[in-house]
């Protein structure tokens, strides 16, 4: 499905109301005529999540997090638009016509993938793939959850399909499914005889494949499709779509390497886990996760490989801003084959005991600090350094620094050897909210509780009279807008700064009621006038002084002529 009509659109956004909607997410209690709870997007005690169901937005103060219903899905279930669409369309009961499969590139990619999802779940039935995860210990409806398919031995089998449904091979091939022969015209699979694991994004829809090989002459044991228009690896975790909630509810994920790994965690009840495939650990998938919860265990192997992604994963997940737990499983093991060795008991006593990274870092050396070589002490201190010089909050730094010479026994000396790397100043400036800038501000809150004056305000002052840049970028976009459908909700979707967003939800809820509208549009107009004819006052008075310095009479005399003459009216209008 590709293009969704406007009318479409606008009918699920009429139809959707905003308070139901993060009333099924997030427990509200009314605040006068707004509704208040605790942010689903940042951890806080005390609310300052708001929902305002008469202008169609939610707010919180607390993280700065704003925007319409749309927004809220796409942002909660980490969506693109339209799955968000869809997703509200599904909620009310809506039908999003069929618009034909040629609409879009990725849309050709998604029913590509889609079409092979279920060519490798009829090929399950009664294969050896099936019999092969009986004897790993999945259950049938494990398999089934996990939509686990086979993609058999043959270099056509696919593309066979393909061809007879009269289906375009080049969509395929962009999917990352097929690969052009080179020795003759034409494509060939490039899964054969292997176990194939949907990969799907957070909403649930089938985005790639990882395949386990089962022959010896297959090529590497896993392959995964390479990247495409809707599969970037940094940017997906395997499992997610499932786990999603049961993180959410823990505050808690815990992460593992690969396939079999998370579905053995998960068909034991363990149900907030994923897993990386394919690749590290990334920022990216360290920012979705954080979407979700603010701690995170790392359940890696317990090999040399694994030890060295657990470190390098710890570093991601600081510089996001989570909390990283690690769990030391017994050498040579896996939590697949911990589980089948030990059961889940163990295991989860393990995730209980989990110990954090600096405690982690103690536990690995073979003797206290002090008592080991110098050079080791080096590259201890050296690794630490690098750790802490990408935790970005100040206050989380220094508690980082502090804890580790404390723990690890590290001299105080050591604690120079922490220096942050050079920055850009994380310092806020506190804005200007006197005179003009105030001004300017209240003025756009105006406009936003009074949308019926923005058509006449976009002729009668432009965007230039404006001195604070972002106020100016908003009212820019402000004068855009047709005021008949203005929504606060809506127009804030247009910015994808959160500085901007945060500004503009401010000067909303600032917003006060006071004389009759219209009164107060005209005085607005007027003080902006007066501001105007201040303006070029000053301009006037530096340009006759730079006249007089150059021994331009003639011109010096015009400009004081005009600078008298405006002064003058100025004058009379004050009184």
């Amino acid at each position: 499905m590709g293009y969704i009509p406007e009318d479409i659109v606008e009918k699920i956004k009429d139809d959707t109301d905003i308070l139901d909607l993060i009333g099924e997410y997030v427990t509200l209690k009314r605040a006068g005529k707004d509704y208040m709870g605790l942010c689903p997007f940042h951890r806080e005690k005390t609310p300052s999540f708001t929902v305002v169901p008469s202008k169609g937005f939610y707010y919180c103060f607390g993280c700065g997090a704003s925007g319409n219903a749309i927004g809220f899905i796409m942002r909660h279930e980490n969506l693109d638009y339209p799955d968000a669409i869809k997703h509200l369309a599904k909620r009310s009961g809506i039908t999003i016509p069929e618009t034909g499969t040629s609409d879009s590139l990725s849309g050709r990619i998604y029913q590509a993938t889609e079409y092979a999802h279920a060519f490798f779940r009829r090929n399950l039935k009664n294969s050896t793939a099936y019999e092969y995860l009986r004897g790993r210990g999945l259950n049938d409806d494990t398999i089934a959850e996990m939509e686990i398919g086979y993609a058999p031995p043959g270099w056509e089998n696919l593309y066979r399909e393909v061809v007879a449904d009269k289906l375009a091979p080049s969509d395929f091939e962009k999917a990352g499914l097929f690969v052009n022969s080179e020795k003759k015209q034409g494509h060939y699979d490039k899964f054969r005889n292997r176990l194939m694991f949907p990969i799907k994004n957070i909403s649930g829809r089938v985005i790639a494949f990882g395949g386990r090989a089962l022959g010896e002459d297959e090529g590497p044991k896993y392959l995964n499709s390479p990247e495409t228009m809707i599969y970037h690896k940094g940017s997906v975790l395997y499992g997610l779509n499932w786990s999603k909630n049961d993180i959410r509810s823990a505050g808690k994920a815990i992460i593992t390497e690969g396939y079999f790994d998370f579905i053995s965690v998960y068909q034991a009840g363990i149900k907030n886990a994923v897993a990386v495939s394919g690749t590290g650990f990334t920022p990216n998938q360290a920012s979705i996760l954080g979407r979700f919860c603010k701690e995170v265990v790392l359940l890696y192997d317990a090999d040399s490989a694994g030890m060295k992604a657990t470190f390098r994963a710890v570093e991601v997940l600081f510089n996001a801003g989570l909390e990283p737990y690690i769990v030391r499983l017994p050498k040579g093991a896996d939590p697949d084959s911990f589980i089948k060795e030990n059961g889940v008991e163990p295991l989860q006593v393990l995730l209980d005991s989990a110990v954090d990274y600096i405690g982690f870092v103690k536990e690995s050396l073979p003797d206290d600090y002090a008592n080991l070589p110098i050079s080791r002490q080096e590259r201890i201190i050296k690794s630490m350094v690098e750790t802490a010089t990408g935790i970005e909050d100040e206050l989380r730094y220094d508690l980082f620094v502090r804890k580790a010479i404390e723990t690890l026994g590290l001299p105080q000396s050591a604690a120079a050897k922490f220096h942050k790397r050079n920055q850009k100043s994380k310092k806020r400036s506190i804005p200007e909210i006197l005179g003009r800038v105030k001004l300017e501000r209240n003025y756009l809150g105006f406009l936003f509780g009074n949308a019926e004056f923005i058509k006449e305000s976009s002729q009668l002052l432009k965007p230039e009279v404006f001195t604070d840049v972002e106020s100016k970028e908003i009212y820019s976009n402000l004068i855009s807008v047709n005021s008949n459908s203005f929504s606060i909700g809506d127009f804030l979707e247009q910015f994808s700064d959160d500085g901007i967003r945060r500004k503009i939800t401010e000067i909303i809820v600032s917003e006060t009621a006071g004389a009759p509208p219209d009164l107060r549009f005209n005085e607005y107009l007027e003080k902006f006038k007066n501001l105007q004819v201040s303006d070029r006052l000053n301009i006037l008075q530096s340009e006759i002084a730079r006249a007089e310095r150059e021994g331009d009479i003639e011109n010096a005399d015009k400009l004081t002529r005009e600078y008298q003459d405006l002064r003058n009216v100025a004058r009379k209008k004050v009184v």
